[in-house]
């Protein structure tokens, strides 16, 4: 079985064992991927490394802070190819930090 996508004992450390603020991360996280992801995926079609860095940046942080680490090294990965100008495979880079966002998205509404 695989890791789940994210790691809820480390994600109760980092929120100190607040229920409330779990959850209203996880309504912000689910709010908000989708555009910062649209922004990477028009940044790497648009081949703007400095846009792609800084979008994979900001996403890398927010699922570190969840605990989400398949996620977070995804987005780390686009974010070493804006930085480095690399924008090589581009695509299944993207592929793979979308399904790993979806992978988070499905933990967090199953998540009580």
């Amino acid at each position: 079985m695989s890791d789940p996508a994210i790691n809820i004992k480390e994600l109760t450390e980092i929120m100190d064992d607040d229920r409330e603020l779990i959850h209203d991360c996880f309504s912000d996280f689910i709010d908000q991927w989708p555009q910062i992801y649209d922004e990477i995926k028009q940044a790497a079609l648009a081949q703007n490394a400095q846009i792609l860095d800084d979008s994979a940046h900001k996403l890398k942080g927010i699922l570190k802070y969840l605990a989400a680490q398949s996620a977070a090294d995804a987005a780390f990965v686009l974010e070493s190819a804006g930085k480095g100008n690399d924008l090589e495979n581009i695509d299944h880079k993207l592929e793979t930090l979308e399904k790993e966002c979806q992978k988070v998205t499905e933990y967090i509404k199953a998540f009580e």
